[in-house]
């Protein structure tokens, strides 16, 4: 690969994953940030909730997403609190804290799903790819990257066939571990632009077997219960449960993950 390569190559990754906003704009957005923290403290958790989830209309922010659950929980809004919890998971699946308060939340929901037994593989692998991992991939990728540039570099100015190689297997190998964080970073991406599951927000709501309200009804979920998006039209979205139930609810009853 020859230089102009490399250099649209690390070009690519910023034009398509731009870099976070610096300045007056972060600094506003942490003042908001510390106003919510500070009424959810002082007991007001409907204004708490309220300054969080304006905070997350700007930007995805874990924090936020955790505390607005906490917010809707002390409020008894199970929906909401569950809605901001699977989203802070989607950007930190390992935190401890948040499967504790998520298992807490299930505990109060009417629907008692078991999920189907798995190797846990998929979700390990996931895990990797969260929307929290994204910054992480970015600098992984620019790093072996540069690497690669470098090392190319010191190659182009040696004089030894085998120093040329060795240094240019070691170019490959840093180019290919740059890749892997492009790939990551994609995926980490494609995880926060394309939610996979939904919320439901009504008491209780049915599912039917086709996307319309003349189905026949399968079965009922409440308030809380989330499910998998296998697909949409005309307003309906097609659910499987975590025991492989599917069905069809309609759109206005739930929110997406």
């Amino acid at each position: 690969m020859n230089r102009t390569s490399l250099l649209l190559a690390v070009w690519t990754v910023f034009a398509v994953f731009p870099a976070p906003v610096q300045g007056q704009a972060e600094e506003a957005w942490g003042s908001q940030f510390q106003e919510a923290n500070a009424a959810y403290e002082a007991g007001e958790f409907e204004e708490a909730l309220a300054q969080y989830e304006t905070l997350l209309q700007e930007t995805r922010h874990f924090s936020s997403e955790f505390n607005a659950g906490n917010a809707a929980f002390k409020l008894g809004e199970l929906g909401t609190a569950r809605l901001h919890y699977e989203r802070a998971k989607i950007m930190d699946p390992s935190s401890e804290e948040l499967q504790a308060n998520l298992a807490l939340v299930e505990s109060k929901i009417v629907d008692r799903i078991t999920g189907i037994p798995s190797l846990g593989l998929k979700d390990w692998l996931v895990s990797w790819v969260g929307a929290g991992k994204l910054r992480g991939w970015l600098i992984w990728g620019l790093i072996w990257w540069s690497l690669a540039w470098g090392l190319w570099m010191y190659r182009w100015r040696r004089v030894r066939p085998d120093s040329k190689s060795t240094l240019g297997f070691l170019g490959g190998a840093c180019l290919a571990l740059g890749v892997l964080g492009l790939l990551a970073s994609s995926a980490s991406l494609e995880r926060m632009k394309s939610p996979e599951r939904l919320v439901v927000m009504e008491d209780r709501i049915d599912v039917l077997s086709t996307p319309s309200s003349t189905g026949t009804v399968l079965f009922q979920l409440h308030e809380g219960a989330a499910a998998r998006v296998l697909s949409q039209t005309n307003g309906w979205k097609e659910i499987q449960l975590d025991n492989g139930n599917v069905g069809w609810v309609s759109k206005a009853f739930t929110e997406d993950v």
